[in-house]
């Protein structure tokens, strides 16, 4: 009966290092997923910033080549 025991005794402790193992392993993944999620924030709110100043850009440069063609209009006159 005690090498019965003994048996089972290793096949708990086995058991709970591979759950504190595991545990361990989903722990570090999430929290690096958590950590990205903020970088990933910061990112796309950069992305969208510069895609308005873009936006403002091109519309400013229309309007100037709108205006030096005016210019240029009036020059030859």
């Amino acid at each position: 009966m005690s090498s019965y025991t003994i048996n089972l005794e290793k096949i708990k402790e086995a058991f709970v290092l591979i759950v504190a193992i595991v545990t361990c392993i989903a722990g570090v993944i999430f929290w690096v997923q958590h950590s990205s999620d903020d970088r990933i924030g910061r990112l796309e709110t950069d992305i969208l910033e510069l895609r308005r100043d873009i936006n403002k850009i091109e519309s400013d440069s229309r309007e100037i080549l709108r205006i030096v063609g005016r210019l240029e209009g009036l020059i030859d006159k």
